[in-house]
């Protein structure tokens, strides 16, 4: 069963008129001017730096950050080859296509990291194409852009899950076409590729629960090079384990998933949040049209398979990952709005039916990659790039970016804690975190004049 629910006008209203509703907010920031330094605070503080020796990071796939139960944490990421794949084309003969290389690096017992090669042979990836989680057991499973190459597109074609086995992983296809369980729109006069496809696996996420069930959604860009495959992609979930999984399309046709992010509840709900590019309109059992716009959209799939779609901001533009969280039976999704560079927060407490929304950070340019996650006592921490505390120019501040973290207080303000690195480099790019321990959190971000991962542990008081 779909349910869509349209957003009330107060959610329009939020987006266009940001400043009059903003709450003030506790502050707390690190001051240092050497890499990764930060005062501490009453709410925070830095408890190591770490550099991933070595890592030659593509800035366009993004990167992932997870942490095992005892608090250890592991980074993964693409690197270029210097190796190529032919592609065929379509109008006769090929055309030579790059090579990634995915790889892992992950804290040993001593302290000491650890690299490994996850899959030396994946065809060339776009956007943010790898995420990873942890099984109650402490394995690493990661969900990323791979699979063979597809002609046209010249790249990655499907979804890939990769699991560690000792000191190995073990890599399986989750999707490799876009046939799903699911139907096709019936759109008028619209995309008549909804249930083909080769290019699936774009944005993938993946979330683990408490009992070791897995969810990983994916976005199916169809065959990957036509306007029409961009602006009526599918939003998919792979649900089950690690080693099997059903697809299942939550929002067809419609230019979605976008800037994916899931959760999967120990209950069983899945909480999806992403970005429809496109506008599309359709027709409905009784042949009625109706339009799927754009906008910042939650999918909401309880564990009786009900799904709630809404529209949370419509209209609105991101480039980065639309984070989701959950805690107790309330759903959260954060959004960076592109233009204001402005970060909000929704929340659910009827798996997704309504949502009420509520600023974060509307001051400055702020909000880039957020990432949520919620301590043992539920408090809600964010974590993203910060770039400048102030809306005089467009480009980020290098004396003042850094990476931001957020506690959310009792009150429903935030407490803030800056950790900034030195006055040259851009950094606070491609921000993930992952929870680490009752009170701390692992966070990686990229250093972008020195192409140089950063590991933050930060402990929240």
């Amino acid at each position: 069963m779909r349910r869509l629910v349209i957003s009330s006008a107060v959610l329009a209203l939020t987006a266009l008129s940001p400043i009059a509703c903003e709450a003030p907010a506790a502050e707390g920031e690190g001051e240092g001017e050497g890499e990764g330094e930060g005062e501490a605070t009453e709410d925070f503080s830095l408890v190591e730096t770490r550099t991933i020796e070595g890592a030659v990071p593509l800035v366009v796939p993004g990167f992932a950050i997870a942490a095992r139960p005892d608090g250890r944490f592991a980074v993964a990421w693409f690197e270029a080859s210097d190796d190529t794949v032919e592609c065929d084309l379509f109008a006769g003969g090929t055309v030579l296509g790059d090579i990634t290389v995915l790889k892992v690096a992950d804290e040993q017992a001593d302290g000491t990291i650890r690299t490994r090669v996850v899959d030396d042979n994946v065809p060339a990836t776009v956007e943010d194409a790898v995420d990873m989680d942890v099984t109650p057991g402490g394995d690493l499973v990661i969900s990323y852009l791979g699979g063979e190459v597809t002609r046209t597109f010249c790249g990655a074609s499907d979804l890939m899950i990769a699991v560690e086995n000792g000191d190995t992983f073990t890599t399986r296809a989750a999707a490799t076409t876009a046939t799903t369980t699911s139907p096709c729109r019936g759109s008028a006069g619209g995309d008549p590729y909804c249930a083909q496809g080769e290019v699936v696996g774009l944005y993938p996420g993946i979330s683990i629960n408490a009992e070791g069930a897995m969810a990983a959604t994916y976005l199916d860009s169809h065959f990957g090079f036509g306007d029409t495959d961009i602006t009526s992609s599918d939003l998919e979930l792979a649900i089950g384990t690690p080693a099997s999984t059903t697809l299942k399309s939550l929002n067809v046709e419609s230019g979605a998933g976008y800037y994916g992010h899931v959760t999967l509840t120990d209950s069983g709900t899945v909480v999806v949040g992403h970005l429809v590019k496109g506008s599309n309109q359709f027709l409905d059992d009784d042949d009625r049209p109706y339009v799927v716009e754009k906008g910042i959209y939650a999918e909401v799939v309880t564990a009786e398979g009900v799904l709630n779609s809404s529209v949370l901001l419509p209209g609105v533009e991101t480039a980065s990952r639309v984070a989701t969280g959950s805690f107790n039976g309330t759903h959260h999704v954060a959004v960076h709005q592109r233009g204001t560079e402005s970060l909000f927060l929704f929340s659910s407490s009827d798996d997704g039916v309504t949502w009420r929304p509520s600023p974060v950070e509307q001051r400055g340019r702020t909000g880039r990659d957020p990432g949520m996650v919620f301590l043992d006592d539920g408090t809600m921490v964010l974590v993203y790039g910060h770039c400048r505390a102030d809306t005089n120019q467009v480009l980020c501040d290098a004396r003042n970016d850094g990476v931001r973290i957020a506690k959310r207080l009792s009150t429903g303000q935030f407490s803030r804690f800056d950790v900034r690195g030195d006055a040259e480099d851009l950094e606070g790019i491609g921000v993930d975190v992952f929870k680490s321990g009752p009170r701390e959190v692992v966070a990686v971000h990229l250093n972008a004049s020195q192409n140089t991962l950063l590991v933050y542990r930060l402990g929240v008081n």
